[in-house]
């Protein structure tokens, strides 16, 4: 059973910060919000091998045994580790988790949902935590991995689980 985290009308065009227990935050667009209740209200984030970069960010609509899942809050109303400003509710609820190994990149980073390379799909629009430049479909990061490396959009998906 889902913890509920975030009830779907309450994300209507805005964004919402991701508490990562034990690492830091990162933020949501209300874009990307919109799209995870489309696709069923949950997302798992998470790094593979792959990609133009030699690791891969992939997005997920199931999670794995062991995710961590982020508390989502309004930026706005929280702050100093006070629960207040947290949106808890039950219902119709959003959940986003992440890889152990995604985890720590993740602080400062922003989630969005839009037109990307002629697509449509979800990316991290910056890690900070992760130097170097961004491949230009931002579905990668680290070294480049060589010519002959194929890209994540080789196929054209979105969500490697449709």
């Amino acid at each position: 059973m889902r913890r509920p985290y975030l009830m779907a009308d309450s994300t209507a065009g805005r964004s919402l910060s991701a508490s990562i227990p034990g690492h830091g935050s990162f933020t949501v667009t209300g874009d990307a919000l919109a799209m995870i209740e489309v696709f069923g209200g949950l997302l798992h984030c998470y790094q593979g091998p792959g990609g133009c970069r030699k690791q891969g960010l992939y997005f997920s609509r199931t999670e794995p045994k062991k995710p961590i899942r982020c508390l989502l809050g309004d930026p706005e109303r929280f702050g100093g580790g006070s629960r207040d400003g947290w949106i808890q509710a039950g219902g119709e609820e959003i959940v986003v988790s992440v890889s152990h190994e995604l985890a720590p990149k993740l602080g400062g980073a922003v989630l969005d949902f839009g037109s990307y390379n002629k697509m449509q799909r979800f990316v991290w629009l910056s890690l900070p935590a992760v130097k170097g430049p961004a491949c230009t479909c931002r579905r990668s990061f680290g070294a480049p991995a060589g010519r002959r490396s194929p890209c994540l959009d080789d196929q054209g998906l979105g969500l490697n689980d449709l």
